[in-house]
Formats: C-alpha cells, structure tokens, sequence
C-alpha cells in the first residue's frame, strides 16, 4: 500500500518509499502482538504512527549520508556538524556509541536505537499522537502519576514504580472496614468452607469468587493461584500445607485483592493477550506501572523481571518483582 502509493504519487503516503523505514517501522509495530512476524489489527494504529516517525529518521539519515550508500562514516557526520545540520558537541564520541557493531559505519537500525535511547521515550512520542488509538495509551486509568520535574521544568525519567487501580476500591474498602468484624469474617468464612472441613481449598476460593456477587471483581484465575500460593506458603505466613485454615483467612482476604490489583496491571500490558509480556509490550506498557524510562533502562528492568530469561514475562515473575522491589500497590 505505502510503496502503490509512493509510486503513483498520490494517497497519504506518497511520499514514504523509503525501504530501510519501512522495515523500522513494521518491526517495530510488530513487536507487541502474539506474533513478531505480521502486524496484528490491534497493532495498526502503531504501525501508521511508526510510519511517520521512521521516515522522519530517514529523512534525517539520507542528509547525512551524502554518499547514498546507506551508512554514516565520521566524515559524514563531521561534515554535517560543519554545515551545521545537525549539533553535536563531542561527533566522535557519538559516532562511536552509535556504531554498536564497531564496524566503522553507522547503519540505519545503529542510528534508529541510538536516537530512541538519548532523544525519545514511549511518552514524548505517545504526547504527538494524543486523541488516536496510536497513543498508546492504557485502556483505562490505572498506573497514573504525576509526571517529575527538574528543577529546570524539564520531563526527568521516573525509575520509582509504583502501582495505583481504581477498580477494586469499593469492594476492598468493605473489607478492610470488616477485617477485624468476627460475625462478617464468620459469614464469609462459612461461604468458602462450604464442606465444613475447616480447610479451604484452590477450587472452594475459586467457586466463592465465580458465585458471589461480591467476590465476583475477584474472579481472575492467575492473580487467584498466586494468592492462594502465597497464603499458604511459610514466606507469606502460613504453614506450608495446601489448604487455607481458618488462621491463614484473614491474610488471604487481603492478598485476593491485592493480586487481583497486579494482574488488572499485568492484563492491560499484555496487549497480545496471551498472559505474557515480551519487550514491545513492557514499553508500551510503562506508564501502568509508573515508570518513564529510556530504552535502555527499560531493557535492564525487562531482563530483572525476567527471572527465567524466556524472553517473556510471566505473571508469576511480575508478582516476584514487585515484591522483591517493594513497589507500593495501591
């Protein structure tokens, strides 16, 4: 469509026939999806937004690469800083932190990561698309905080997580007031050990939260699994059996919701759906959970969380980190 339209001059993209932008852009628009290797209809509004902003490197590329051999050499780059097209302060310095492969010639892709990693993150890019689907922004409000300013009034990274739903405000609010309400806990108590064995097992909490209507916001299977697992593991304060006791209730009255708050994060980063989240989606998906970083930060926060090195997160890894780097949870 992009190259049709080039070619006759006419439509929205008639002026994108630029190969190496193209293939930025799609793997770029790709990453995010179930599959790396086509662009999913979700990831459509990425892809049109990619367009645009990978043509405006290549626009900025060819300049410098007055040879047309589709790499930068120093002297290009010296004599671009000469003519005064582009200011860099230390251009050897530059050259080399974007030659990654030290090959002596910036290639388009060396340029592309370098550009995102000093210049650009996923919220100065998503505030050029505001009001479109390709902003990227969360479905709905969770993960917001209060963008950090410098001294100077300047946007600053913001490596401090932190994790903030509305959802289950109400509903947890109820229970909190009652925690410590003997008749209250007794009712539900008696809901959940429906057999009357005074053990609670995986399958009772589950069929607690798929029948009662106030339980039902707690309906998510893993963030179920994970405060089951929790509240009857010793590190969470139980005795290490499988079953919920009767001592162990309260705890895990509390841990419903409070998994339940990390899976809503985790499920609208997950944007492919598949109860994963590979790197594009983490990106994206900073701004659920308070973070503004670089791409090279991200990296390193991806790999942390990564505890198995699958090239993806899992929710159980996403719970790890979280409470390893005591993120405040809201």
């Amino acid at each position: 469509m992009v190259v049709e339209q080039a070619t006759i001059g006419k439509g929205l993209f008639k002026k994108f026939d630029n190969k190496p932008a193209l293939m930025r852009a799609y793997k770029a628009s790709c990453l995010g999806g179930k599959k790396a290797d086509w662009v999913e209809r979700r990831e459509f509004p990425f892809l049109i937004r990619n367009l645009f902003f990978f043509d405006i490197l290549w626009d900025f590329f060819d300049d410098v690469d007055t040879d047309d051999d589709r790499r930068i050499s120093l002297k290009e780059l010296l004599t671009a800083c000469e003519a005064g097209s582009i200011k860099v302060a230390k251009p050897e310095k530059v050259f080399e932190e974007m030659d990654t492969n030290s090959g002596g010639q910036v290639l388009f892709d060396e340029f592309c990561v370098y550009v995102a990693n000093q210049y650009i993150d996923s919220t100065e890019l998503d505030a050029a698309f505001v009001g479109t689907k390709a902003a990227g922004k969360p479905p709905r409000k969770i993960g917001r905080r209060k963008k950090r300013k410098s001294k100077t009034g300047r946007k600053t990274t913001d490596t401090d997580a932190d994790i903030t739903t509305k959802k289950f405000d109400k509903a947890e609010a109820v229970v909190l007031k009652n925690i410590n309400n003997k008749e209250y806990l007794n009712a539900i108590w008696r809901e959940l050990d429906y057999n009357g064995n005074k053990k609670v097992s995986l399958a009772e909490i589950d069929k607690m939260c798929v029948e009662h209507p106030d339980w039902q916001i707690c309906n998510n299977k893993p963030a179920l699994m994970r405060a089951y697992k929790w509240c009857t593991s010793r590190a969470g304060g139980g005795d290490g059996d499988a079953y919920i006791e009767k001592k162990e209730f309260k705890n895990l009255l509390a841990n419903l919701f409070y998994f339940n708050k990390l899976f809503a994060v985790f499920d609208d980063i997950d944007t492919g759906e598949d109860r994963r989240v590979d790197f594009g989606e983490f990106v994206r998906g900073l701004s659920h959970i308070g973070l503004k970083l670089s791409v090279q930060d991200a990296e390193r926060e991806f790999d942390d969380i990564d505890v198995n090195d699958g090239g993806q997160i899992l929710f159980d890894e996403f719970c790890m980190w979280v409470r390893k780097s005591k993120i405040p949870v809201d």
